[in-house]
């Protein structure tokens, strides 16, 4: 009997290993086929392994929303970052007339002109931060507070001269640009040559680290949870690893129709594998589930038997005998089995290839 329908067999249990009966991340129970055929068959062991079922889907590897960058000084753009270029704390990002316009880190936008006498404030601490970083004093000489005092201002005097500029200790508006790290420039608004207006965009600047942004299925939310990893697939079709840093909690319906989806975030876990791209489509593998150091045999071992349970054919030196076994996860062409009667390294008939 175990002939008989051997090929629906296969054909209906290939077809769950590959997903195609998965409805919303639950696997369907696999249809039950006799035995019986004269197909050609070999052999395969039985092994213990890992096992991860995937789903891929849609993304984006770029490098997160672009913000507008504001610019301060009036006159002709002299120079600029190019784009695509990183800019990392106490480097130029452009210049007017020849003014050069400096990144520093900080959560506080620039606002005003910093020197001896005005007001204390959050932005002057984070100047007094960043000129220690840039080792033009010390936490020995320079109070980390929001006083622009004598101590600050001789800070200030060795940063303008290591960059060239008079060494008044006074720090302009719009000579420092606060950002929260360093960034990366997307483009230019104005170009080199064009005038430039205070508070006007000059330009727009992202995050230096690639980010993956993909609209997933509301119904699979479930699937993306904050910190667990995902496979990326590149458009030259090799995998990188990364992890989801965020999932959005509000569902969006798109404006033409269809299913509902929230904004699911992820880095990948070496930043430079995903080269200078922006934008570029990629697939991320999500877990539907996973097991650990399990049994396991190729799915086209599986036989469905009458009653609705599955064996796998044990060949023990070209004696064959039908082994009852209980079936789990399917994955990458596999699937696991238990059971009394089955152990590591034991022999099973599938299909010849």
């Amino acid at each position: 009997m175990r002939r008989a329908l051997f090929l629906f067999a296969v054909v209906a249990v290939v077809a769950i290993a590959s997903g195609a009966a998965f409805i919303f991340g639950t696997r369907a129970a696999p249809t039950a086929a006799a035995a019986g055929s004269s197909v050609p068959t070999s052999t395969t062991a039985i092994v213990r392994r890992d096992l991860v079922d995937r789903q891929d889907f849609a993304a984006v590897l770029g490098f997160g929303a672009a913000t507008g960058l504001a610019n301060h000084l009036a006159g002709t753009v002299t120079a600029e970052a190019s784009p695509g270029s990183t800019v990392d704390r106490g480097h130029q990002l452009y210049a007017v007339d020849g003014r050069a316009v400096y990144l520093m880190f900080g959560a506080t936008p620039a606002y005003r002109d910093l020197h001896v006498g005005v007001s204390d404030g959050e932005d002057i601490k984070e100047l007094k931060q960043n000129l220690i970083a840039l080792g033009f004093a010390t936490t020995y000489n320079l109070t980390v507070d929001g006083h622009f005092d004598s101590y600050t201002q001789a800070a200030v005097e060795r940063w303008q001269k290591a960059i060239g500029v008079t060494t008044d200790g006074n720090v302009p508006f719009g000579q420092v640009i606060f950002e929260a790290a360093a960034v990366r420039v997307a483009d230019w608004k104005a170009a080199v040559g064009d005038q430039a207006g205070p508070g006007a965009p000059i330009g727009d600047i992202t995050g230096v680290r690639p980010t993956v942004t993909m609209d997933l299925d509301a119904r699979r939310q479930a699937l993306a949870t904050v910190g667990s990893a995902i496979t990326v697939t590149l458009a030259d079709g090799s995998s990188v690893a990364g992890h989801i840093t965020e999932v959005g909690h509000v569902a969006t319906q798109p404006s033409g129709g269809g299913q509902a989806t929230v904004k699911v975030y992820a880095t990948l876990d070496d930043p430079k594998a995903g080269g200078q791209v922006d934008q570029a489509p990629v697939q991320v593998g999500l877990t539907r589930g996973s097991r650990k150091g399990v049994l396991a045999v190729p799915v086209n071992a599986l036989m469905a038997r009458p009653d609705g349970t599955y064996a796998v054919e044990v060949d023990s030196h070209g004696t064959r005998e039908q082994v009852p076994v209980t079936i789990g996860l399917f994955a990458q062409g596999m699937v696991e089995i238990s059971g009394s009667g089955i152990s590591e390294g034991m022999t099973v008939v599938v299909p010849a290839e």
